[in-house]
């Protein structure tokens, strides 16, 4: 994917939508792209990182039960603006899933649907760029509810750092053997980096730990040659 493709993505989705009622922060929403620059620094960008924990790892029967956050803004991670929620999965939590995160039914018992939690996600995001860790199964369950709800799946860049630990640190493979492919991992690279995880398998440790590894993978990326945000889209970039 590139931002080109993005934009003309989004446009489409406008204009398929334009005669829908929608509530303001989906139509919000719909704009997320206006003004972004594929030569702009990615230094330069604000991204919120984000970390979903779920029932089970099954994409048919599985729902979310916690989402963390925290935004990114010039390399620093803003302390004081997180987001943390459990979600009620309108379900049960299998015991195998409750050992891995430790959420119980008593956490969610009195927890919102999770399309109010995604609705006041959406506010917190704004038009920042969204990054994860194996984006593609956070955003498939997000996307999941958006569409549910809206009509529409999320608008803005959504960018995966295991995307961006292959593209800056491991070496090309051309014939599809995968060497290296487990170094980029969130448990190698925090090893990598040195990182502390105390809150492993929670959606706000993880989400901190993904926050803590962009910051080091965005000078890897720049020192790749990947400097811009057409750059990181193009290599990073998941729809």
């Amino acid at each position: 994917m590139n931002l080109w493709q993005a934009k003309l993505l989004n446009r489409a989705t406008r204009l398929r939508l334009a005669h829908r009622r929608l509530p303001d922060e989906a139509r919000a929403n719909l704009s997320v792209l206006d003004g972004l620059s594929g030569r702009a620094p990615v230094s330069a960008q604000r991204y919120v990182v984000v970390d979903l924990e779920t029932t089970g790892l099954d994409h048919t029967k599985d729902r979310v039960v916690s989402v963390g956050a925290f935004r990114v803004v010039g390399g620093h991670i803003r302390l004081g603006e997180v987001f943390n929620e459990f979600a009620n999965p309108g379900r049960g939590i299998p015991v195998e899933s409750i050992k891995v995160h430790g959420i119980t039914p008593d956490n969610i018992r009195d927890a919102r649907p999770a399309w109010e939690v995604f609705r006041d996600f959406l506010g917190f995001l704004g038009r920042d760029i969204v990054v994860a860790h194996f984006a593609r199964f956070d955003m498939f369950f997000l996307n999941r509810v958006m569409r549910a709800q809206y009509g529409m799946r999320l608008q803005n860049l959504v960018v995966d750092t295991v995307l961006m630990c292959r593209a800056a640190l491991i070496e090309p493979d051309p014939y599809g053997q995968k060497k290296g492919a487990k170094r980029c991992s969130l448990d190698a690279l925090a090893a990598r980096y040195g990182l502390e995880v105390p809150e492993r398998h929670t959606a706000l440790g993880d989400a901190m730990a993904t926050a803590l590894i962009l910051q080091r993978l965005l000078p890897e990326m720049e020192h790749a040659g990947w400097k811009t945000l057409g750059d990181l889209v193009r290599v990073a970039g998941v729809q």
